[in-house]
């Protein structure tokens, strides 16, 4: 991967129990957890008819270098949307998030 391809900041987001509740249900708050340079791809999306309208689905393919605790529980937010993870696979040295836009 050519270093220079990396051009868009994205946010990582993840939930994170804080504690409990007094009915002992747990506290969920969002952290922003890293900000890293990626790289971001639109392969293309689905138009669909949904109940009286049309809607979008949007994916995108965004490549990160490899780090640490980015799973399918993480939301990316780039490029003015936040973005749901469904797949990671390693891609050489990086790695490759494929994305559906909320």
């Amino acid at each position: 991967m050519d270093p220079g391809e990396f051009n868009v900041r994205v946010t990582l987001i993840q939930d994170v129990q804080v504690g409990r509740d007094a009915a002992g249900a747990p506290i969920i708050e969002r952290h922003e957890v890293a900000w890293p340079w990626a790289k971001i791809t639109y392969p293309g999306g689905r138009e669909f008819l949904q109940n009286d309208g049309q809607a979008v689905e949007k994916k995108a393919l965004i490549r990160i270098y490899a780090r640490k605790g980015v799973d399918t529980d993480t939301t990316i937010q780039a490029a003015g949307s936040t973005w749901d993870i469904k797949d990671i696979r390693p891609f050489d040295d990086v790695l490759e998030i494929h994305a559906v836009a909320q």
